[in-house]
């Protein structure tokens, strides 16, 4: 074989190696967000997809995959929390492998799953003010909350009537202990104190909610997405608003320590605003 033709042959296995690389990346950024998280880091936001996890710093303009371990790699990451107060904090959880803790930004992890009664976590929430405090929901067994950082649980609500897909914990004022928790669920968003007295529906949406998200800065503030589109209650729940999306199916939402608002959709896409969801910008994620 000649030069020219090894050349040729060369360059005809590169070119197929970059047209399959760019074919996965497409694929991978094709994948639904699941779960979005901001905390500790004002500039930070983490991105799930089933089986990815990657860091955004600088309000996501620069991206790193984040390791996995191998008990995460052949489960579906179902949720994110990023407790406030702490730099580089971040939980995971998903059916199948419980909590997950990382301390370093994601470059070592250790499991979290003492006084849980299944592995099957569905939704997963940081208290607002005090970093240590997590609440979890495991389907058919209820909200548990632990106030060691996860090492341990303890049952403590059967959570709403319908189940929890995903939830928050806020500062807003008027609660009887500390904050109040947020929960998207099938009939629409169920709102109780952290004394868990009751929960109570949230505004009569009567839709199903897939996430939900408030604004640090103005604790009222809390974002819903639901088949109709997003929207936003400026009174903690109790009336809403439709707002203006980039996108009809949002399947993740999160809100900074500096009220950047991200967005996160069923194929992929991440959105950013910087003046409460009044305007858009598309993040190259």
């Amino acid at each position: 074989m000649t030069a020219a033709s090894r050349y040729k042959v060369s360059t005809f296995w590169i070119v197929i190696a970059a047209a399959s690389l760019l074919a996965n990346v497409a694929a991978r950024a094709a994948e639904p967000i699941v779960a979005l998280a901001s905390g500790g880091d004002v500039d930070t936001v983490f991105i799930a997809r089933a089986n990815a996890l990657y860091r955004g710093d600088d309000a996501g303009r620069r991206w790193t995959r984040v390791a996995l371990p191998a008990e995460i790699r052949d489960g579906a990451i179902a949720t994110l929390a990023a407790p406030a107060k702490r730099q580089g904090v971040l939980y995971l959880a998903g059916p199948g492998f419980g909590v997950w803790h990382s301390a370093d930004g994601g470059r070592s992890w250790v499991a979290r799953n003492n006084g849980l009664p299944s592995l099957d976590v569905a939704a997963l929430a940081a208290h607002a003010d005090q970093p240590d405090t997590l609440y979890t929901y495991v389907p058919g067994k209820g909200v548990f909350r632990s106030e060691d950082a996860g090492a341990r649980w303890k049952w403590i609500d059967n959570g709403p009537r319908g189940p929890i897909g995903q939830f928050i914990h806020s500062n807003m004022p008027g609660s009887m202990q500390t904050g109040w928790l947020f929960a998207a669920t099938p009939k629409g968003v169920s709102r109780s104190m952290d004394c868990f007295c009751l929960w109570q529906d949230a505004g009569g949406l009567v839709a199903a909610v897939t996430t939900v998200a408030y604004d640090p800065r103005e604790p009222k503030h809390v974002y819903a997405a639901t088949a109709k589109g997003l929207l936003l209650s400026t009174d903690g729940g109790e009336e809403w608003t439709l707002l203006s999306a980039p996108a009809s199916r949002i399947t993740a939402l999160a809100v900074s320590p500096t009220g950047t608002v991200f967005l996160g959709t069923a194929d992929g896409g991440l959105y950013r605003s910087n003046d409460q969801a009044k305007s858009w910008e598309r993040v190259d994620a």
